[in-house]
Formats: C-alpha cells, structure tokens, sequence
C-alpha cells in the first residue's frame, strides 16, 4: 500500500508545481515563435484552466488531448502500464464552520455544529484549495489500438479535416458580436487606409475594411472582438493600470491567432511584433494575467463559435431525414408523447426550448401535412398552418384575414428551392408577407415578386368586385 504523503509534503509538490508553471510561462515570453507554438497548444486544450494548459504543455509537449484514469475507462480504453500521469492542479474547495470563536473544517466539527450549519443557524464560509490531482494523454492509452479516435470523445474540441464552412462561422463571429452587444457597422466612420479593421470602444462598434478579402475578414473580425471584449471602456475602468495601445494589439492579436488556428484559418500572417516591447521589463505575474485574459476571451469565442457550428451540423442532419422521422425525434426531445397541444402552444413551446427549430419544424409539418412534392412546385406557394387548406397560390393565402388568430405560422414553397417558414401575433403584423418583410427573410428582389403576386390577387378581386357593381346597376336599370 503507497505511504501517505505528510501535509508538508503535498504543500512541497505544490509548490514545485507552481514554480514549474511559472517558468514555462516565463519561457513564452523569450520569441515569438515559442508564444505562437504555445498560442497553437492553448487552442487545442481552451476547456482547461491556462494554469493547467500551461502545466500539461510542460510535461507532456505535443499532447493532443488528456483525460484522468477513470474518464479514458468510461470511453472504453485504459492507460498502458508503466505511463506516469500528467500533474495537474484541482480545485479542492472546503467547507469551514464558526465553532467556538474559531472556523474549523466541517469536516472534523461536532454533529451538532454540522446540524447547525444545515440549518442556517451556524455561520459557514466555502474556502478553495488545490490539491495535485493526474491526466493521461492519448497516446498513453490503448485507444488507438481500439480504434478509438479523437474527434470520437473530444467532438467540440477536436474535428477531423480542415476548414469549417467559412459561411458558417462567419454567422457564428455574428452571433458572437450579438451576444456581446457589440455593433457591427457596415463601413467605418472614416477612411482607415491599410488598416483592416477598428474597433470604437466609445460606440462598442466594429468596422471592417471593405478592401479586406473574404478570409481577411474573419480573421480581422475576431480580432476586433478580442478588443471588444478586452478593452472596452468597462474593462478599461476596472484596471488598476491601463494597458498601452502595443499592449492591447499584442492581445487582440494573440486571441485572433488561438483562435483562427482552432479553426483551420490560415496564419502565416499573423504578426507578435510587439512581444519584445511589452515583455520588457515585466513581471511575471504580469505575464501570467496577461495570458489568463488571452486564455479566458479564446476560450468563451471557441465555445460559442463551436456551440454554434454544432446547431449547423445537427440541422444539416435533420434535413436529410424524412419530414415524419424528423417531427418523431422532435416530438421525443420535446417530451410531447400523447399531448394534445394547439398550434400556438406547439409553436411557443419549441421557440422557447429549441428556438432555432421552430423554422425547419413547420417545413416538416408542412411537408407532412399536405404531402407537398417539392420537385413540382413552378410558382410560390403557401401554407397557413391549422387552416386545412393545403398549399395555395401565394397571393391567395396572404389574403386571408388572420385578426381573428392567436399565432400565424406560414410556409412558403418556392421553385428549386428550400422551404421558408415564419410565424407571427397577428395584433403586431398583418399577414405573412409583412413578416417576411420585418424580418428581412427573403432577400429584396424575392420580396417584390412576393409582393406582386399579392397585388396580382387584390387586382383580380377588385375587378371581380367591380363587375359584380355593374351587373347589379343593369339590373336595376
């Protein structure tokens, strides 16, 4: 049986694990390729603390992707015998409670003072530590003797191929900037010459170069995020000592590049000219933040832009099923076996769990519903849903009179292509062409075709209403 380690000896490995760190970090610092390759590494491993990233890269330089013993159990391998494992630190919170004019650990205090504690009636105080806990890379274990990939168990952080679907995560930096209150303006307020992109901390804006190439500006627009994100005014406040501009450039630059090569951009391109200038005469600590930052802003972009390239990929698979395969899976997730659910509690129930379902849903029932053969549809054509009344001409429905409904859900069947599907309060909208219209769902040139379709109609019946005036004039006379 292994002996026991005495309190002094943890605190020992302890701090020999920090000193550790503390040197890998400061050997970053010493060019500009040793912060690119860590810069590539802190991409790969961005779900982990930047202390406990830093840790694994020092230990275990090239790892790919780490698990603890009982994490590459569950997946079906085991470590090979023999491996020694990656030291990491984990976070050891304890509990501690006022007994006696003295806060012991819970732990070891009377039942009476634990009682107490769970009743309110003794103060406690959570206090965290870090104890050394061990991972094991993948290459330490028989998964690839089993045929166990990578981008098997790490999915979100680990993908086979190259290049994203550069569309995709274009939409994906826009939600981001949305997520962030973040304006993104169409050209820049004034002529910005070479530069590809600003950031206006005073608006929370971004403007991009519009000499920029498409790849440019992704590049460029996770960049101007970083700043946005690191030095705003807010952020700007909150320090105790305000960061220089080749301090902020050095930053947003080390963001974008984290960043852009997670993602399978290129960066050759990418510019750390500022690094020996602000390493100068630095402390480490003031490294280490600067890192923590970089860390932190890299990590919460990744997560959403691969949060978001997820909901794209489960979408794409949605559409290669059947529409009643679909709707199934849908009913199972939603837990709606045996409901008896009206439209606009359908409706309002997937916007609030699955809001970006709510449009491929109603292609499916609508599909389903009237057992439309897209390949055969020549003219626009459109469904009100709960009506019965099947695909009609699209001047046709947008005719009917929805006062009287509580949501309005429509889809839109066009020739050679996908379905569009809406929903709107007919007390804020007056038919489904006006919601196309406030939404900006179609592009302009769609619109007005929509548009005179429904003019088309309103024509035709206005003239059919003017015979029917004039045959009953003759008959009076």
């Amino acid at each position: 049986m292994a002996k026991m380690k005495t309190n002094e000896e943890r605190k020992a490995e302890l701090e020999a694990l920090t000193e550790q760190m503390g040197k890998q970090i400061d050997s970053y610092f010493e060019s500009p390729e040793k912060i690119r390759e860590h810069l590539q590494f802190l991409g790969k491993f961005h779900q982990y603390s930047m202390r406990n990233a830093v840790l694994i890269e020092s230990q275990f330089p090239g790892a790919v992707a780490v698990g603890s013993y009982p994490f590459w159990e569950k997946q079906g391998a085991q470590v090979q015998k023999g491996e020694r494992g990656i030291k990491v630190f984990v976070p050891n919170p304890v509990t501690y409670a006022l007994h006696k004019d003295d806060w012991v650990p819970l732990s070891k205090a009377p039942k009476s003072i634990k009682d107490g504690v769970k009743q309110g009636r003794v103060p406690s105080r959570k206090m965290m530590y870090f104890k050394i806990g061990h991972v094991f890379e993948y290459t330490q274990t028989d998964a690839r003797e089993k045929g166990i990939e990578v981008s098997d168990i790490f999915k979100r952080y680990h993908r086979d191929g190259g290049l994203e679907n550069e569309q995709d995560i274009r939409d994906a930096l826009t939600t981001l900037a949305d997520a962030r209150n973040v304006t993104l303006l169409e050209e820049p307020l004034d002529e910005i010459g070479t530069a590809k992109g600003c950031y206006y901390p005073e608006l929370h804006a971004i403007a991009l170069n519009p000499r920029n190439t498409s790849i440019e500006d992704i590049s460029v627009l996770i960049h101007e995020l970083a700043h946005a994100e690191l030095h705003n005014q807010e952020r700007n406040f909150e320090r105790d000592q305000p960061l220089t501009a080749p301090e902020k450039e050095f930053q947003a630059e080390m963001v974008a590049y984290v960043v852009s090569h997670q993602l399978g951009f290129p960066t050759d391109d990418f510019s750390l000219s500022y690094l020996a200038g602000w390493t100068k005469d630095k402390e480490l600590l003031d490294k280490e933040q600067l890192l923590q930052e970089v860390h932190q802003t890299s990590a919460g972009f990744l997560d959403h832009i691969e949060s978001h390239l997820e909901k794209v990929h489960t979408l794409e698979q949605e559409k290669e099923q059947t529409p009643l395969e679909y709707l199934e899976q849908l009913n199972r997730r939603m837990g709606w076996k045996d409901a008896d659910l009206s439209l606009y509690e359908q409706v309002h129930a997937v916007k609030s769990v699955f809001p970006e379902e709510v449009e491929p849903y109603l292609n499916a029932k609508a599909a389903l519903e009237t057992n439309l053969k897209v390949d055969r549809v020549d003219e626009p054509l459109m469904y009100i849903h709960g009506m019965g009344l099947g695909f009609q001409p699209f001047g046709i429905a947008n005719n009917h009179d929805f006062s009287e409904d509580q949501v309005v859900a429509y889809t839109i069947a066009l020739p050679n292509q996908p379905l569009i599907s809406g929903h709107f309060d007919p007390e804020r909208t007056v038919h489904p062409l006006h919601d196309l219209e406030k939404n900006n769902k179609v592009e302009k040139p769609l619109l007005k075709s929509l548009e005179n379709y429904w003019h088309g109609v309103l024509i035709e019946e206005e003239q059919k209403f003017l015979s029917r005036i004039s045959l009953l004039n003759i008959e009076r006379l």
